[in-house]
C-alpha cells in the first residue's frame, strides 16, 4: 500500500492562523518537504518549524526564486522521484506550502507530477489576501464588485492594463 501525499497549507505566516487539520498532519508527520530558496532559509518550514517532530525526515526542495521556469522545473522532477520513492514504502508524505497550495502554491508542481499514481489529500490555507484584509479590517470586494488577482511577475504594461479594467485588485508574488 502507498503513502497518501499531503499538501499543507500553512497560511500567510502566523503559525496561528494555521488549520487545526494542518497542525494534525504536520505534528503526526514521518516526513516533510518543503519548498526552500537558493539564498537563505525555508519560510514554509520557518511557519511549522515548532510543530515539526524530531526525528522527522525533511526533505528540502531548494528552487531558485525567478520568474523564469528553469531550473525550476527540474527542481520539482528531481523531488517529485524523491517523494515517489517514499510514497511507494508506505509512507506519507507531508508537503508544506505557503498560503494554500492550489493559489500561487508550490505544491500544485508536485501535484502535477504525483496525483496519478498515489493519493494526494490537499489541505487549504488561509490566503495572503484574505489575512491582509482582516488585518486592515477592510473587506476585499463587497455586493457585485470583481476581484482581480494580478500575478506580480506580469510586465508592468500587463499590470497597468489589468489595473485600469478591475474594480478591486490584488497583486500577487
Amino acid at each position: 500500500m502507498s503513502g497518501t501525499l499531503y499538501g499543507i497549507g500553512l497560511g500567510p505566516g502566523d503559525p496561528e492562523l494555521m488549520t487545526l487539520k494542518a497542525h494534525r498532519l504536520i505534528t503526526a508527520a514521518q516526513v516533510i518537504a518543503y519548498p526552500a530558496p537558493d539564498t537563505g532559509p525555508s519560510f514554509a518550514r520557518s511557519i511549522a518549524a515548532e510543530f515539526i517532530p524530531q526525528n522527522v525526515r525533511e526533505i528540502p526542495i531548494v528552487v531558485p526564486m525567478r520568474v523564469d521556469r528553469f531550473p525550476a522545473q527540474q527542481i520539482y522532477d528531481k523531488a517529485a522521484l524523491e517523494i515517489a520513492q517514499v510514497l511507494e514504502g508506505g509512507t506519507d508524505v507531508v508537503v508544506l506550502c505557503e498560503g494554500d497550495p492550489f493559489f500561487y502554491g508550490s505544491f500544485m508542481y508536485l501535484f502535477e507530477r504525483l496525483s496519478g499514481r498515489f493519493a494526494c489529500e490537499v489541505v487549504p490555507g488561509v490566503t495572503s489576501l484574505t489575512a491582509c484584509a482582516a488585518q486592515l479590517q477592510r473587506p476585499l470586494t463587497s455586493r457585485t464588485d470583481v476581484l482581480t488577482v494580478i500575478p506580480g511577475p506580469l510586465s508592468d504594461e500587463d499590470i497597468r492594463r489589468r489595473i485600469a479594467d478591475a474594480q478591486a485588485i490584488a497583486i500577487m508574488k
